[in-house]
């Protein structure tokens, strides 16, 4: 039989009805305001990872297995912002590391400027790139924790590199160019899950 998950519902009262929240912060247990900076990072850590997960589903191929890296990536940050653990950061880093490498082989040949997304893919990647750069400021904002400010300064780097391999409008002081990638390579033997 299905059990609930937060029977708290049913009663109408749940822990967290007055705007307090548990949240562990480096291995300690805080029972803290839901509008403390430390929940604001940790939502904007969640929202980055859910729009990572939903690149992910939605791609193919390497750009997928790279989203998967770099929501990894995300995870273990989590991890280790959660527990102080050093082993999560370093396989965060671990993760991102594949990242790289995989995003330099799909390296686009786009011409440089701002990126407009014309693909539904290249979209959900720039929401991703977007909430990661959010939870980078938010972090800065923090007084522990900063180390996770790189990995995090990077995958925004690799997720608008993933960008610019999808279709996009690119645009520069010299006006607005339609870019439309060369067809891929058939991928073999790649992990694609």
């Amino acid at each position: 039989m299905a059990k609930l998950a937060k029977p708290c519902i049913l009663t109408g009262s749940c822990p967290g009805d007055l705007g307090e929240t548990e949240v562990l912060w480096f291995g300690e247990a805080k029972c803290v305001s839901k509008a403390s900076a430390i929940v604001k990072l940790f939502g904007a850590l969640e929202a980055a990872t859910v729009h990572v997960n939903l690149a992910a589903v939605k791609a193919e191929g390497r750009t997928r297995r790279i989203l998967w890296l770099v929501l990894w990536a995300l995870q273990y940050a989590g991890f280790y912002l959660s527990t102080g653990d050093g082993a999560y950061l370093a396989k965060a880093f671990k993760s991102l590391k594949k990242a790289v490498k995989l995003s330099y082989v799909l390296a686009s040949d786009a011409p440089l400027g701002w990126v407009v997304c014309l693909d539904e893919i290249c979209a959900y990647i720039n929401a991703a790139r977007a909430w990661v750069r959010w939870t980078e400021r938010r972090l800065a904002q923090l007084d522990r924790g900063r180390e996770v400010i790189t990995l995090l300064n990077h995958v925004g780097n690799v997720l608008f590199e993933l960008m610019r391999t999808r279709s996009h409008m690119v645009l520069t002081r010299q006006g607005a160019t339609k870019y439309v990638p060369r067809l891929a390579q058939p991928e073999e033997g790649l992990l694609n899950f």
